[in-house]
């Protein structure tokens, strides 16, 4: 049986998802499934999921790992995770696209290479510790909540924070984080990801992304479609649309200046190819991003 591969959980990828960090309680998806997430991964995000009360049992390429609060688990993409929750369990869910969080941790590159495996933290910290934490997830509940000033920055910023929190607390060579554990495909696609971060927006071929993989075009292609279930070319058409979707809610660049930027050389071409992923033309959907009334 394939795993899925979802945005947000039970959401398909290009879907109408907002582009940027997103945060929500576990109760607001969870309650509705009987408290429980089958497995599933995402290509593109980071995903750190804080129970601050109750408790959960973390499924991560097939370890089981128990999170009674206060608890918190980091999961990188393309990492297979499940959770059963305890009903009534309480905590916040935060999901952060990888070209966010690198660029938010711009200054630490190793923190970010080294949070490329499944962690978690549970219990045994002083209380002024978990406090920090929650903090960091409540603000970041809040920023996603509200329409202010500085959103976009303030939960980019507040999610690099609650890496380098989970960072420091967790053993990089510890038995959470053993990149052994890793399949061998999914650092071939992860190589290929990091390439697609700096080419999504050029004419760059599937061969040229399989050298920078260090893998031929046709491997790079099975580990792709093994480990994702997607081909490399509908990736690198996944990680367009984000960037689109990110450029027409947050900037006021014309659709034209868009497309070029994610190197259609076709305005008409990309009006279309967005409207087929997103069920929306570019337009509505910064209108709807704008929350602004459709005429």
């Amino acid at each position: 049986m394939s795993i899925p591969v979802y945005a947000l959980y039970g959401e398909a990828e290009g879907g109408k998802l907002p582009a940027g960090v997103h945060a929500e309680t576990i109760s607001s998806r969870s309650s509705h499934l009987d408290w429980r997430i089958a497995p599933h991964r995402h290509s593109h995000l980071f995903q750190a999921l804080l129970v601050a009360e109750g408790h959960a049992m973390a499924t991560a390429e097939g370890r089981r790992i128990p999170l009674p609060a206060p608890a918190l688990a980091w999961v990188p993409p393309l990492v297979v995770h499940a959770y059963d929750f305890a009903p009534g369990t309480v905590g916040t869910v935060v999901s952060v696209p990888a070209n966010l969080l690198r660029s938010g941790l711009a200054l630490a590159p190793a923190v970010l290479q080294r949070l490329g495996a499944f962690r978690s933290v549970v219990g045994d910290l002083p209380a002024e510790e978990w406090q920090e934490a929650r903090f960091l997830c409540a603000t970041l509940l809040r920023d996603y909540q509200t329409v202010a000033a500085g959103r976009e920055a303030s939960l980019c910023a507040r999610a690099a924070l609650l890496a380098l929190w989970v960072h420091r607390r967790t053993n990089p060579r510890g038995e959470d984080g053993r990149e052994d554990d890793t399949p061998s495909l999914v650092p071939i696609v992860r190589r290929f990801l990091d390439a697609v971060e700096g080419g999504f927006g050029t004419a760059r071929s599937l061969a040229d992304y399989a050298r920078e993989a260090g893998v031929s075009a046709s491997h790079l292609a099975r580990a792709c479609r093994s480990v994702t279930g997607r081909s490399p070319s509908r990736l690198v058409q996944d990680r367009r649309l984000i960037e689109a979707k990110r450029l027409l809610a947050y900037t006021a660049l014309p659709v034209a200046q868009v497309a070029y930027r994610l190197g259609f050389e076709d305005a008409a071409y990309f009006s279309r190819f967005f409207k087929a992923r997103v069920g929306a033309s570019p337009l509505s959907f910064r209108r709807i991003a704008d929350g602004t009334p459709q005429e």
